[in-house]
């Protein structure tokens, strides 16, 4: 079978169901492992009786991997409900099956001691039939898996899903099953020990407790982390500023120089001034006027110069 499911929650088990929760249908391939008290060669087949094919409880099955329970209200008001009862020798899944897979089928299902339980009948008329009596002979196949659609509700009182009706549709032997309490070959029925089997499944319950309680806590330490500030550091950039130092220098020197002028026109300025100084330009001494020995003769008439 392959579907979704909501959420898983463990089974408390004691409580009252919540009416307003939704009622939502689902398909399963719930695997559950034979305990078998009798078995017998019957008509070139095998006869397994008194097998539990799906025993109350919370389990996990393999197409939908969510827990679901199963109280023994609705196992036993639906234990004959089966559409199929063939036994085939694997589930669906790739390849689809053919008639041959068909190997065995589920006689006078009922409820018994918290279980839906039937007799198993492997005919034999296969080659594939025959190979399964020879591993459930053998102990090499102990467990079934039952298909079933139905109702799950999820109980808000719980925390859980319950399965609110089932409606059997065949079975398939398998390696390993999700029903621990379902086996063939082994001690029988619930019954027997009570005792023994329910504390097998409070340890489960018990560990899945203490895997989530580690999870939520690491979890929590994560979002702690998350939420804690950031301290980010920062690398000062490193900048040659040589040249702006020499230049800042040079003009601390020229300031310096220009404060000293300053303060020497300053003292230069306060100092009273002195008398002036007036010097004479030297007297020169008259000359006597001396006629000039060579005379000029100018001849208008013929325009010409002559010197006497």
């Amino acid at each position: 079978m392959t579907d979704t499911t909501l959420p898983s929650a463990s089974f408390d088990g004691g409580q009252e169901e919540q009416d307003p929760s939704p009622t939502v249908p689902y398909t399963r391939l719930l695997a559950s492992a034979f305990k078998k008290s009798s078995m017998e060669m019957r008509d070139g087949g095998l006869m397994v009786r008194d097998v539990p094919m799906l025993a109350a409880g919370t389990w996990t099955d393999s197409a939908v991997q969510t827990p679901l329970n199963y109280p023994e209200k609705t196992l036993r008001e639906y234990s004959a409900n089966w559409s199929d009862n063939t036994g085939w020798s694997r589930h669906t899944g790739g390849v689809p099956r053919d008639a041959t897979d068909k190997v065995a089928e589920l006689l006078n299902p009922r409820f018994q001691d918290g279980a839906v339980v039937g007799d198993i009948f492997l005919h034999g008329a296969t080659q594939k039939s025959r190979d399964m009596i020879e591993l459930v002979k053998r102990k090499l196949i102990s467990f079934v898996s039952v298909e079933h659609t139905g109702d799950e509700r999820y109980n808000a009182s719980t925390r859980q899903l319950e399965a609110t009706s089932i409606n059997f549709s065949g079975f398939a032997f398998v390696n390993k099953g999700a029903c621990k309490l379902c086996r063939i070959n082994e001690a029988a029925p619930l019954a027997s020990a009570p005792k023994v089997e329910a504390p097998l499944e409070v340890q489960e319950d018990t560990m899945d407790t203490k895997e989530l309680e580690a999870k939520m806590d690491a979890m929590s330490k994560e979002l702690a982390e998350l939420k804690a500030p950031k301290v980010i550091e920062t690398v000062a950039p490193v900048v040659d500023n040589s040249r702006e130092l020499a230049e800042l220098e040079e003009v601390k020197a020229v300031r310096g120089e220009l404060e000293a002028l300053r303060s020497q026109m300053k003292e230069l300025m306060s100092q009273p001034a002195a008398a002036p100084v007036v010097v004479a330009a030297p007297i020169e001494s008259k000359k006597e006027y001396v006629e000039p020995s060579v005379r000029f003769s100018i001849d208008r008439k013929n325009r010409s110069v002559s010197m006497e």
